[in-house]
């Protein structure tokens, strides 16, 4: 075989991929061949050719910032969890406390539209044969298309909501995206419907924690105080 046709062929078998592997395996390469590092360069789109000593700093202090940025968001969602634990916490005990349906929903706004801001609350029950206020309960079955619709897999429902679930849940309120939760041992109870006005606020894939220990408690705190209510 020529000189030429052994260049060709050890050209075609010592591709990117075997170098990239082998300078993985011996990472002391260029400790052994230092003057490499002096004599190679890798391309820059701002600065040209730069040394690879260079470019290897560069990319390190983009990491850098990168991990920093990680620590920081980490940080603030932490502070955001730990903010939500106390808010919720509050709030069951406020619950707990509770002697009525009003005080129930006094707590409720309190820590839903004044410490959370969100704009929307309704707490709705479902075929009482309770004298309700108008406020607790939905106009003769027109509740019943929501739950087939939006409660075919499971008790609590993040997302958006059609016009007119807009309109039976929030009449006075233009409302973008919410979470509903079904109250009750199988969603027999009631719903607890909360919104906001921004569109990506409450999204199917968010973590549900907080509102599934709120939906446990709301299922065993209503009762007494619906019967409470009805003897009243």
């Amino acid at each position: 075989m020529s000189t030429e046709a052994k260049k060709q062929a050890h050209e075609i078998l010592v591709d990117d991929s075997l170098i990239a592997a082998y300078l993985e395996e011996n990472p002391d390469f260029f400790e052994r061949h230092p003057q490499l590092l002096q004599s190679l360069s890798v391309k820059h789109q701002s600065k040209g050719a730069v040394s690879l000593v260079e470019r290897q700093q560069q990319v390190l202090r983009q990491r850098v910032h990168q991990l920093e940025e990680e620590i920081t968001e980490l940080m603030v969602t932490a502070r955001r969890n730990e903010e939500l634990f106390r808010y919720f916490s509050q709030l069951y005990v406020k619950l707990l406390q509770s002697s009525s349906l009003e005080e129930v929903m006094d707590s409720l706004q309190q820590t839903f539209s004044e410490q959370l801001q969100m704009p929307a609350l309704s707490l709705k029950f479902f075929d009482s044969p309770l004298e309700l206020e108008e406020q607790f309960t939905f106009a003769a079955d027109t509740h019943k298309q929501l739950l087939s619709k939006r409660f075919r897999d499971d008790s609590i429902y993040l997302g958006r909501l059609s016009a007119d679930e807009q309109r039976l849940l929030f009449p006075d309120e233009s409302i973008a995206s919410v979470v509903l939760l079904l109250l009750g041992d199988k969603g027999e109870l009631g719903m607890l419907a909360i919104g906001n006005h921004d569109a990506g606020h409450f999204e199917p894939a968010m973590d549900t924690l907080f509102v599934k220990q709120l939906q446990v408690l709301l299922t065993q705190v209503l009762p007494p105080l619906l019967q409470h209510h009805a003897s009243a």
